[in-house]
């Protein structure tokens, strides 16, 4: 019964419950264009954000060390962070549709924290060290970070292509005019498409192009925001990894030995370094920009779960 339940998954269920409501008000706000649903969208990730901190704190107290000790801990710890960044946007930069991917990955990676539960208890005595609160701490926090790299950076694909749609679908209506009426017509063809709209006899114009247009930021500004949780986030993941190197010679005696999840660690720094290096040295913005984050996610994913759960290694307590 409720009894034996510990406090903490039962608002770790009613926080899930309240973000997964939010997925659905998001999906709702883009297909309706309502803004009364992207507030409710907002007002549920605002209700169920101090319900998961008010679990992560619970949980502390019932296993009686820093919540980052497995994997069921780690993954509602990532998925917090991912909140917490989404209600600043949300509340200072009045973004509601990040919301959307926000929401969907931290009710995935909550789901991924309930198949993986395991009831509080005592830490493996490796664990037991400042240096895994660092560690563990900066790894979770910049895996949230980045993510927002990725998700800006698709919706700057998005954004991109809807743009070089309406483009190309107006391009082709203006030569006739040109030819027909010295320019005049291209004038009014001109401005109705850059505002997208006014006409009845559009001619075959985009209609989720158009729609994409209106609903998100411009392109720059999407690959600008990316570009900054890339900044923000890089120097916490290189901190982390370092922390875990001086941790790894307190606990194994030696800094660095490429088990698995090291490795990969290094691998996801290597991709972000790149998008970093590239972009100040190459000038590489935008499009290669956008599809570099998709593999830094990828490889913050893999480094997450599919070492601690498929490759065995030093970092394999982490299941139990």
């Amino acid at each position: 019964g409720m009894s034996s339940t510990p406090a903490s998954l039962v608002l770790f269920g009613i926080a899930v419950a309240a973000y997964t409501l939010a997925v659905v008000a998001f999906v709702l706000h883009l297909a309706f264009r309502k803004r009364i649903l992207g507030d409710i969208g907002m007002a549920l990730v605002l209700v169920g954000w101090p319900l998961h901190f008010a679990s992560i704190l619970t949980r502390a107290l019932e296993a009686g060390h820093w919540p980052l000790g497995n994997m069921y801990e780690y993954s509602t710890g990532i998925a917090f962070v991912i909140v917490t960044v989404c209600v600043v946007l949300m509340v200072r930069a009045r973004m509601r549709l990040i919301g959307l991917p926000a929401m969907i990955v931290t009710v995935a990676l909550m789901g991924v924290a309930y198949m993986l539960y395991v009831p509080p208890g005592q830490l493996v005595p490796a664990l037991h060290s400042y240096w895994l609160t660092i560690h563990v701490s900066s790894m979770a926090t910049s895996s949230a970070i980045l993510s927002f790299s990725f998700f800006f950076g698709m919706a700057y694909l998005a954004r991109r292509w809807a743009d070089n749609r309406v483009l190309a679908v107006a391009a082709p209506a203006v030569v006739p005019a040109t030819v027909s009426s010295g320019g005049v017509a291209t004038m009014t063809m001109g401005s109705g498409g850059g505002t997208g709209g006014g006409f009845a006899g559009t001619g075959g114009r985009h209609p989720v192009a158009m729609w994409l247009q209106r609903v998100f930021p411009s392109a720059g500004a999407l690959d600008s925001w990316s570009y900054r949780f890339v900044m923000i986030g890089f120097p916490i993941w290189t901190f982390g990894v370092i922390c875990g190197a001086i941790w790894g010679e307190h606990a194994w005696g030696r800094y660095w030995g490429w088990d698995p999840k090291e490795t990969f660690a290094f691998v996801t720094w290597v991709i972000f370094a790149i998008y970093l290096h590239a972009r100040v040295t190459y000038g590489w913005k935008e499009k290669r920009a956008a599809i570099i984050t998709a593999f830094g996610f990828a490889a913050i994913l893999f480094t997450l779960y599919a070492v601690n759960l498929w490759i065995a290694g030093l970092h394999s307590y982490a299941r139990a």
